[in-house]
C-alpha cells in the first residue's frame, strides 16, 4: 500500500502549480491598450498546466515594467521574480484577496482600473491605496475564497529580461492531493482484488 500512495504524492511533487513553464500571449479585455485587466491565452503546447483556463483575465502586479500585446515566456511562482539576481518579492496577501474577489465576481460594479491601482497600493507601491469599496469586499471571507491559490504569472522576453508580472489562480493544492492518492489507493485496491480472485 505503501508504494501507490508515494508515487502519488511523486507525481503531485513533479506536476506542481509552481513550477510550471509555458508561452502565454498576452492582450487586453477592451478598449485601447494598456487597459486592464488584461488577457492571458496560453500557447498550445506540453508546458500548459491541465488545469490552466484556455483564457482568463489578470491584472499587473508590477507598476513600472511595461510589456506589449504578444508571446511571452511565463512561469508560476509564489514571488515575483526579477531578472539580473534581484531579490524575489512576496506576493501581498491583500493583491491576491482582490484578485480572488474579482474573479469570484465581487468586485463586478469596481472599474478594472481602480481594481489595478488597488492592487500597486496592496504592494505598497507610492502614490497608490486600496480602493475603499475594494478594500470593503476584501474583508468579507467569502468573497475571496480560494485567496491563498492565488500565485504569481512572471513574464518573460526573449533574451530572459522581467517583462512585467501578472496574477493567476491555481487549483487547490490540497484537492489535487487528495485526488493522486484516491487515485493510487483505487488502483492498489483493483491490483490487490485481482490478486485474491486469482489464488
Amino acid at each position: 500500500m505503501a508504494r501507490p500512495i508515494l508515487v502519488a504524492l511523486l507525481a503531485v511533487a513533479f506536476c506542481g502549480t509552481a513550477a510550471a513553464d509555458l508561452y502565454v500571449n498576452m492582450g487586453t479585455s477592451g478598449g485601447s491598450w494598456p487597459s486592464s485587466p488584461y488577457v492571458v491565452t496560453p500557447v498550445p503546447g506540453p508546458d500548459v498546466p491541465s488545469w490552466m483556463p484556455a483564457q482568463f483575465n489578470t491584472f499587473c502586479v508590477e507598476r513600472y515594467q511595461t510589456f506589449s500585446p504578444g508571446d511571452y515566456r511565463a512561469t508560476i511562482d509564489d514571488d515575483v521574480l526579477y531578472a539580473g539576481g534581484s531579490t524575489p518579492v512576496v506576493l501581498a496577501d491583500d493583491a491576491k484577496k482582490i484578485y480572488a474577489a474579482y474573479l469570484n465576481g465581487a468586485l463586478g460594479s469596481v472599474a478594472a482600473n481602480v481594481i489595478q491601482t488597488s492592487v500597486w497600493g496592496a504592494r505598497g507601491y507610492s502614490g497608490y491605496s486600496v480602493d475603499s469599496a475594494v478594500g470593503s469586499v476584501i474583508g468579507d471571507a467569502g468573497s475571496i475564497s480560494g485567496w491563498n491559490n492565488v500565485k504569481v504569472l512572471n513574464l518573460w522576453g526573449r533574451s530572459g529580461e522581467d517583462r512585467q508580472s501578472q496574477m493567476v489562480m491555481t487549483p487547490v493544492p490540497g484537492a489535487g492531493l487528495l485526488g493522486a492518492i484516491g487515485i493510487g489507493l483505487s488502483g492498489w485496491r483493483l491490483r490487490r482484488k485481482k490478486v485474491i480472485a486469482g489464488n
